[in-house]
């Protein structure tokens, strides 16, 4: 029988590659469904289903790899019912494989005899670090097969790749679609954008399921009290700083008893800025059981209109570690 191996492929990595070899060790043929391939192009994945297949179908061939075919694999609004879409779409399969807990479940709900691959250097072979490294224009070529640093160089990922600053319902949406599949909940603590993140997050019909709580902590005495941010660390860099981010996403979470926190602090202007920190400075803190980090961003415009900035790379950045 035929297996299954479902991903996002944004891009097709080495990491992808090697999964692929070690299914291959065990079994004769293999289906890859490519996910999310009705999705048009957007930031988080630049990257259209037909081009991903396309991707895909160069590393195959160029490498001999046999008895391997590549479906696209849309998504539907049910997730309970989405396995059994796949069936209904792909030629039988018996085996699923993946890294997604919240996919192998799912399958595994059906009947479905599902395994975990071995996690390969997941920090290095990620989509979302490959598309931050294009982006920022570091090394990133050696992370992936030839044939797709070729096809990429071919369609411009790097400009593809450059921020897009607009606001979107879509994102929300997006958001409420991620959360709810993965079974996750969020809490956020927001300082330079005031309380539009969980303004924009609770737009969505049936938010309660998954946004406990919004705390908005704009001077450092609520950092320090609601957050339990650490008062020396505020005075030594600044409460617009990576450190302090972190430390507010890390206790919204743990205060408020969710698998996420997000956080937003910075200088939304017109005053308030230095050489070192100009006014457009914004830390957004993202924060989960397995990690905490912080992403620098650097906005232009009005007040309002780097707040308006700050909400939607902050609710876009908590969406590429959703994906990914």
């Amino acid at each position: 029988m035929t297996s299954l191996f479902i991903g996002r492929f944004q891009p097709f990595h080495k990491g992808h590659l090697k999964a692929i070899e070690q299914i291959l060790e065990d079994r004769d043929s293999l289906m890859i469904g490519v996910g999310s391939a009705q999705r048009k192009r957007k930031e988080n994945d630049p990257l259209s289903g037909g081009e991903r297949i396309t991707m895909i179908k160069r590393v195959l061939e160029s490498r001999d790899l046999k008895n391997i075919e590549v479906y696209p694999v849309p998504d539907i609004e049910c997730h309970p019912a989405w396995p059994y879409y796949v069936e209904a779409i792909l030629p039988r399969f018996d085996r699923v494989y993946g890294n997604s807990e919240v996919v192998l479940n799912l399958f595994e709900k059906i009947g479905h005899e599902t395994r975990k691959l071995e996690q390969i250097n997941r920090d290095e072979y990620s989509g979302t670090e490959i598309r931050k490294r294009i982006r920022e224009g570091r090394k990133w070529k050696g992370l992936v097969p030839e044939e797709v640093a070729d096809y990429l160089e071919e369609i411009d990922m790097k400009e593809r790749s450059k921020p897009i600053i607009e606001v979107k319902s879509e994102t929300e949406k997006d958001i409420a679609h991620l959360l709810t599949k993965n079974d996750k909940t969020i809490a956020t603590a927001e300082s330079c954008t005031g309380g539009l993140v969980s303004n924009r997050l609770t737009n969505v019909p049936g938010s309660s399921d998954y946004f406990i709580a919004g705390l908005v902590t704009y001077s450092n005495r609520a950092k320090t009290e609601l957050l339990n941010v650490d008062e020396k660390m505020i005075d030594k860099k600044g409460a617009v700083s990576s450190e302090v981010a972190e430390q507010m996403a890390e206790g919204v979470r743990k205060d408020r008893n969710t698998d996420i926190g997000l956080s937003t602090t910075g200088i939304a202007g017109p005053g308030g800025g230095s050489e070192e920190k100009p006014v457009g400075t914004v830390y957004i803190g993202i924060s989960r059981e397995e990690k905490t980090e912080n992403i620098l961003f650097q906005f232009s415009g009005e007040r309002e209109k780097v707040k308006e900035q700050a909400s939607e790379k902050a609710l876009k950045s908590l969406i590429d570690r959703l994906e990914d």
